[in-house]
């Protein structure tokens, strides 16, 4: 069942109105058939289970839907559904029952939707923030008009100030191209993840496993697994055998794969390895962001927000704030740790 809920702001309720029933809006000589529209938000805009108001009560009432930014329905809520003529039909929730009514969705507000970013600010560190998605939520978190720049291959984006540079906004963290894959096969990995370790260092490589080892259809990235040379698979006089991974959608953050690939215990009926590569060391810079930016996921029709995963991923990559210098014709990044009254 597809509704809106709305709920009376109380800080823009002058006459009282919220809580009070058709019968008390009466008494205090108000017509119970009109309501002012302008002073309710819409709190919840989506699916519920059940077919029913009854059902739509004891949702916001016991089972709070996802989504769900108001307080457990009462008395002057309105409930919005569509009809199966197409028509749209508002209801009152009464103190007893729900009574018809006119509602006007457009005077009131409408529901603020809320992602979860990493926030960049000059001179800062990374943090991580829950914002208003709303053009006007956006455009106050970047100073200004916001642009979306897309530099890296997963469906992520940063949203900066379109003008920041024009503007003389301080600078705040330097962009660089994705590093280049080097393929290789599973085997000459695992040599470099044995010499890695024994001389002391951890690096990491990218295992892309065959659509054919799945019984489901999955992206690249669903198939593909992060693994480092920290695994007791690849370090020498280790007691057990184990490889653990993570995939690189986030969905799988944390898998012991020696046990599903064919290549190790798997056997015949495992996972099979469709590529393996590992990334370059090189790193070219493509932009400097100048103002406040933030990031966040690009993958369908609204910016949205990321996995925990790549939150981690995220502040780690661009944890510090950076001071900018030039050198012949080059201008290098340098990451500082600020002041402790600078860190927020």
């Amino acid at each position: 069942m597809e509704v809106k809920l709305y709920q009376i702001d109380l800080d823009r309720d002058a006459e009282g109105r919220a809580f009070m029933s058709q019968e008390a809006l009466a008494r205090m000589g108000a017509d119970p058939t009109v309501i002012d529209s302008s002073i309710y938000d819409c709190v919840f805009d989506g699916e519920i289970d059940g077919d029913s108001l009854e059902d739509a009560f004891a949702a916001f009432n016991f089972d709070h839907p996802d989504g769900f930014r108001g307080r457990s329905m009462s008395v002057s809520d309105v409930l919005v559904t569509e009809l199966e003529d197409g028509k749209v039909a508002a209801y009152f929730c009464d103190s007893v029952g729900f009574a018809n009514v006119e509602f006007d969705m457009d005077a009131a507000k409408e529901l603020r939707k809320e992602i979860t970013v990493v926030v960049l600010e000059p001179g800062k560190m990374a943090r991580t923030a829950t914002i208003d998605s709303s053009l006007e939520g956006m455009q106050k978190i970047v100073g200004g008009l916001i642009e979306p720049f897309y530099p890296f291959e997963e469906q992520v984006c940063i949203i900066c100030n379109e003008e920041g540079k024009m503007n003389g906004m301080p600078l705040n963290r330097a962009i660089y191209a994705e590093p280049e894959e080097v393929e290789m096969s599973y085997t000459e990995m695992r040599n470099l993840f044995h010499r890695a370790e024994d001389e002391g260092k951890h690096i990491t490589g990218y295992v892309v496993f065959s659509q054919e080892s799945f019984t489901e259809p999955y992206s690249e990235l669903s198939r593909t697994y992060a693994i480092s040379s920290d695994n007791k698979a690849f370090q020498s006089r280790m007691g057990g055998y184990s490889i653990y991974g993570y995939c690189m959608d986030g969905s799988d953050p944390c898998v012991r794969l020696e046990q599903y690939m064919a290549v190790e215990h798997g056997g015949k009926d495992g996972w099979k390895i469709e590529r393996c590569y590992m990334k370059s060391d090189t790193r070219q810079m493509i932009d400097i962001i100048a103002g406040p930016c933030f990031i966040c996921d690009c993958s369908g029709e609204d910016f949205g927000s990321l996995t925990d995963e790549q939150i981690q991923r995220y502040m780690e990559q661009f944890k510090y704030p950076e001071h900018f210098f030039k050198v012949g014709d080059e201008i290098k990044a340098v990451p500082y740790p600020p002041e402790k009254n600078q860190e927020r």
